[in-house]
Parts: structure tokens; C-alpha cells; sequence
């Protein structure tokens, strides 16, 4: 020991003196903290808190915060003055954040300073008086029973607030950045810098993260606020940000907030030159991690600091190829090709880009006259192991994989390749999706609905996984639960045949026939197969089995969709008969074995063989 200091006082008071010698610098965060103090982020908060039960984000706010102080008790200047003396860019989050630590705000102090009169707030009389025991039996009643009330009901709002925050407290949303440019097409690059940062961060095993789709709802927050965006997508942070890019210069705006306490976390701004923006999409993700005091890994800091690419070309090529495949159609797929591989003639190492192929071909396999599905299938597994070979971690190789072992009925090498997805990123909803629909297919539908439920979690928003979530609960026989989550995939697409087709099979078995009718439709006239006459005298000649005829009759189908249809009906020689067809000509889709309209043939020794030779057993969710 020196002074008479023990190494962990030492240490304290150094980086007390780092951060006082800072104190003015706006920008002056946790990152900048450990470098002064030649620590790694994660090896600074942890010693932080052994020594100091603080976090590096909570020494510097109480280090300004003291600071500010003093400077008010001393009438050293304005509110506005002293706070940009201590680093706060902003006046009212100063306000505040001083009044949240002294219990008064600035102002006050300052007057009471210029007086002569500032006194430090007495602790006693701001705790609450609990009436003694004598004083408490001399209540009246209703008083005694108004108290008690009080109490309890304190007690009650304490613990649900707890609850909340410690389902959501590691939880955070991106919503889309601003952009700022004169250029509307800098607004992809924009989206990239978002979908980079989301790509970053999620690999934090402990924080939850939204994905990009459900936060994309919000490019336009209209007139809600903060506050509300958060609890729709089930979060307590958000983190919003501008981007302006001029010429070769590249201005960042970013500020994370506590929506829970609707406070500003912090802000900065980055100006830099355009080459720059892979350092500072390393730079504001360990700056979330700091601030969120999320202790990392060496191999989570690598993967927050490192970049997919360093061609700027190829990031942006990269972008408009996620921009084009998210369209879903076969258009979309094509110009989504076209740039991953103008990505890839820019950085032969990018290793997003060739799983952004592997997706578009083996999600997507069967496009018609584009390519048969064997063709999809060969360069999907091609694309998909290339992207491994560059980075073995990469989740979404490893789930385009897995989607692939699930369309050759391969569930074990599926399996593998889905967990190791959910592994590498536990935020991926994709993965989470893919993983429920193998486990609903063999036979596992509690943890189906674990997983469908975990992807519902971190992507609230997205039409695909409320469907199929409405789907499970359908072939489960849990119709009711069914309705409501299909109505929530109606609000997201309105018109979307899918849902408007199952909403009709689900008012089909509640013997909702109004409503069945009308389903249906919306159903018929969404493919102009039909118009709401003929769905009328279908009806009124054979109730709702006369709608399901008038579906076999009309619309155009699959082979294994019409053998649902036949099912219904009754016709199972026929169901069989297509099922068997479909299975020979290898277009038997592998969600059949849990269908629950195939519930009649669970004995038939046709509908058991089809299913062994998939590898999988007939099963009965619906009994369960």
C-alpha cells in the first residue's frame, strides 16, 4: 500500500480523478473511461462493482452531478451554464436527473444559494411517518381501514413494477433512423446502419432484442410517444437515432432512453468521414453495452467491435439486397440475388451476403419458371456453407440450414442446425420460428408453442409468426386461443389470403356459420375465385360443408390441400388418394402429420405409411 491506500482505494481514485478530469466533455463516456484507464469495458465494471458497488455509468453521472452542486451552491453561473460545465447537453434532462439525486431541482438550489439560505435536504422528513401504536388504535375505523388499504395497495404497485421491470429490464428496440439527407436513397443506408447495430448487439446473450421488423411499424410514431412504443413491442429501452450523409462526411445522431422512466440514458452525435462508419457502429454498441452495465464476454466483444465487411460498396450492396427480398415475390427475390452478389464481387469474404442467398433459395425454393426446387435446394446449400466457412457462428446460416433439413424431412440435422442458430443468437426470432415448426412436426407441441412463443417475444409485430401461431393453436384444436391470434394477423395484413382462409376453418369448427360465411367470402374474393353469391347458395343449399365443396370446386390448390378439403368433407378414400399422390411426386408438405382434420385417418394403414416414410408418426395434439 502507498499513503496508506490499499490497491482497490488506489484504483478508486484514479479513476475518480479520470472522470473529474473529464467532467466537461459531453462525449466523455464508459468506453473512454477504460481506455484512460487501460481496462477492457467488461474488466472495468467488474471491478467497479466489487470495489464500489457502482457501475462506471452511475460513478460519472454522481461525479457530475456532486460537481454541479458545488457550482450551485457557489453561484458559479447559470442552470444552463453549469450544466454544460458537467458534460449535459441537455438542460432538462439535467433538471431531471439533479432533482431525481438531491430531491430539489437546480434552480432552487441557486436561489436559495444566492440568498444564503441552501440547506441540504433532511433525509428524516422526507421518510414516511408511520403512526405509532398508540396513536394508530385511536383511529377511527374507515381511517384504520383506509390506511390498510394504502399499505396494501403500496405493497401491490411495488412488486408489479418490479415484476415489469425484471421481465424487461435487459430488453431493447432500434426504431428506424431518421435520415436526413437530401438523397431519399440514403435512406438504405440508413436502415443498414440500424440492421448492423441490431446484427451487433444481439449477439448479448443476456439482452433481449426486437427485430428490425416489428421495430420497422414505428418509422412513422405519429403521436405516440417513447413510453408507448416500448410497451408495444415489450421492452424497456429504445434506442432512436438521424443519419446525414454528405458527400464523403457521415453525421450520426443517437440517443438511448429508459422508456420505463421516459430519461435520456445518453446522446451523442459522430462526425466522421463516411469510411468511419463500421468504427462507430463498434463504438455505439459498446456504448449500449456499457450503459445497460452488461458484463461481456471476450467473444461477445469481438462480435461487437467487429464488422461483417469493411467495403463500404459492398455494406450498401448488401442493404438493397435485404431491401429488395423482404418484398416476398418473385421480383423481389430476383433484384435481392442480384445485389448480395454484387455485395460478394466487392468483398468475397462477406459472409451475411451469402447467407442472404442461401435464405432467398432455400426459403423459397419453388419459383415456377425461375428454377425447380431441386436447383433452389443445391445452390441454397451451397451459399449457406459458404457463408459458414467464413464465419462458422453465423446464425443465419445455420437456421437457412435447418430450413432445409425440415423441407427434406432430415429432423435430426435440422434440429442441430436450429439450436446451433438459436446458440449463436439468442435474438434471432427466425431461428425461434423454424425451431417451433420441427418441434409441431414431431410431435412436440408444448415446446413448439415455447418457441413460437419466444419468437412472438422478439418480433410482436411480424404477420409470418402470428399466422403461424394461430395455425398451432388451430391443429391443437384450441380454437378460441386460434381467433384472437389470427385476428392479430389481420390487423397486421389486413387482406392476407392465408389468415382470411383460416379464419374461416376456425369459425368452421367453432360453428360460428354467420361469421364462417362471411370468412369465406373475403376468402373467395381475395383470389377472385369466387364472388359472395355463390358463397350464398353454397350455403344455403348444404350449410358449410357446401362452402368447403365450393373450395374444392373453384379454387385452385396443392394436391395435399385439396386432401384437407376431401377430409372435411368426408371424402377420406379421396384424401387418401391425393396425400399419396403429393408424397410420390415429392410435394407433400411436412406440416400434414399434425393437421387436425386428418384426425379420422389416424388408423388407416395408408395415411400411417406415409408418414413413417417421412420419418415421423401420426400424431394428436387435439387429444391432449
Amino acid at each position: 500500500m502507498e499513503n496508506g491506500l490499499s490497491m482497490g482505494d488506489q484504483f478508486l481514485a484514479i479513476v475518480n480523478r479520470i472522470i473529474e478530469e473529464n467532467l466537461t466533455d459531453e462525449n466523455f463516456s464508459v468506453e473512454d473511461l477504460a481506455q484512460h484507464a487501460g481496462l477492457s469495458r467488461s474488466m472495468l465494471h467488474r471491478k467497479l462493482i466489487k470495489l464500489s458497488g457502482k457501475s462506471a455509468t452511475d460513478l460519472i453521472m454522481e461525479k457530475r452531478l456532486t460537481r454541479a452542486k458545488e457550482l450551485l451552491d457557489n453561484d458559479a453561473g447559470t442552470v444552463s451554464e453549469i450544466a454544460y460545465k458537467v458534460g449535459f447537453n441537455s438542460v432538462s434532462y439535467f433538471h431531471r436527473v439533479f432533482k431525481k439525486r438531491f430531491g430539489v431541482p437546480p434552480g432552487d438550489i441557486k436561489k436559495d444559494a444566492a440568498a444564503g439560505l441552501y440547506r441540504q435536504p433532511d433525509e428524516k422528513s422526507q421518510e414516511i411517518q408511520i403512526p405509532k401504536k398508540s396513536n394508530l388504535l385511536r383511529l377511527r375505523m374507515p381511517a384504520l381501514i383506509t390506511l390498510l388499504v394504502i399499505i396494501i395497495a403500496g405493497i401491490g404497485i411495488y412488486f408489479y413494477i418490479s415484476g415489469e421491470k425484471k421481465t424487461q429490464e435487459k430488453s431493447i428496440a432500434i426504431l428506424p433512423f431518421d435520415n436526413l439527407s437530401p438523397d431519399e436513397e440514403n435512406r438504405y443506408f440508413a436502415d443498414g446502419i440500424v440492421e448492423d447495430l441490431l446484427f451487433r448487439i444481439s449477439q448479448i446473450e443476456e439482452l433481449k432484442v426486437i427485430s428490425r421488423t416489428s421495430s420497422e411499424m414505428f418509422r412513422d410514431k405519429g403521436n405516440k410517444t417513447v413510453p408507448e412504443i416500448a410497451k408495444i413491442l415489450g421492452v424497456q429501452y429504445i434506442l432512436e437515432g438521424s443519419i446525414q450523409r454528405r458527400a464523403d462526411n457521415i453525421r450520426i445522431s443517437i440517443q438511448l432512453i429508459d422508456a420505463h422512466k421516459d430519461d435520456r440514458i445518453f446522446s451523442k452525435q459522430y462526425y466522421r468521414n463516411i469510411n468511419e462508419v463500421f468504427k462507430i457502429q463498434g463504438e455505439v454498441a459498446n456504448q449500449i453495452a456499457s450503459e445497460l452495465s452488461l458484463v461481456l464476454t471476450d467473444k461477445q466483444l469481438n462480435k461487437l467491435t467487429q464488422s461483417n465487411t469493411e467495403n463500404l460498396k459492398a455494406f450498401e450492396y448488401y442493404q438493397l439486397g435485404r431491401f429488395h427480398s423482404s418484398k416476398l415475390s418473385n421480383e423481389g427475390y430476383s433484384k435481392g440475388i442480384e445485389y448480395y452478389e454484387k455485395a460478394i464481387e466487392e468483398d468475397p469474404n462477406y459472409a451475411l451476403a451469402y447467407a442472404g442467398i442461401a435464405t432467398i433459395y432455400l426459403y423459397n425454393p419453388d419459383w415456377g419458371n425461375i428454377m425447380t426446387m431441386t436447383e433452389g435446394e443445391k445452390k441454397g446449400i451451397e451459399f449457406a456453407r459458404k457463408a459458414l466457412e467464413l464465419d462458422p457462428d453465423l446464425a443465419e446460416a445455420h437456421t437457412a440450414l435447418g430450413h432445409l433439413y425440415i423441407l427434406k424431412w432430415n429432423w435430426e440435422r435440422a434440429e442441430k442446425e436450429l439450436i446451433m442458430a438459436i446458440k449463436q443468437n439468442p435474438s434471432y426470432s427466425t431461428a425461434h420460428f423454424f425451431y417451433a415448426m420441427l418441434l409441431m412436426y414431431t410431435n412436440r407441441p408444448d415446446k413448439a408453442r415455447e418457441q413460437i412463443d419466444k419468437a412472438i417475444e422478439l418480433d410482436p409485430l411480424s404477420f409470418h409468426i402470428r399466422h403461424k401461431s394461430s395455425e398451432f393453436y388451430y391443429h391443437q384444436g384450441k380454437f378460441r386461443e386460434a381467433l384472437e391470434e389470427n385476428r392479430v394477423s389481420l390487423e397486421l395484413i389486413k387482406d392476407h389470403w392465408s389468415a382470411r382462409s383460416l379464419a374461416f376453418l376456425i369459425f368452421y369448427r367453432l360453428g360460428m356459420e354467420e361469421e364462417a360465411v362471411e370468412a369465406e367470402k373475403l376468402s373467395g374474393g381475395l383470389c377472385d375465385c369466387y364472388d359472395s353469391a355463390q358463397v350464398d347458395s353454397a350455403y344455403a343449399k348444404e350449410g358449410l360443408v357446401g362452402l368447403v365443396w365450393l373450395r374444392i370446386k373453384k379454387k385452385p390448390a396443392d394436391d395435399a390441400t385439396k386432401a384437407i378439403w376431401y377430409a372435411m368433407a368426408g371424402e377420406y378414400d379421396i384424401a387418401i388418394d391425393l396425400l399419396e399422390k403429393a408424397y410420390s411426386e415429392g410435394k407433400l408438405k411436412m406440416s400434414e402429420p399434425y393437421n387436425i382434420t386428418f384426425r379420422e385417418l389416424h388408423d388407416n394403414p395408408r395415411f400411417i405409411a406415409i408418414y413413417k416414410n417421412m420419418g415421423l408418426q401420426p400424431y394428436y395434439p387435439w387429444i391432449k
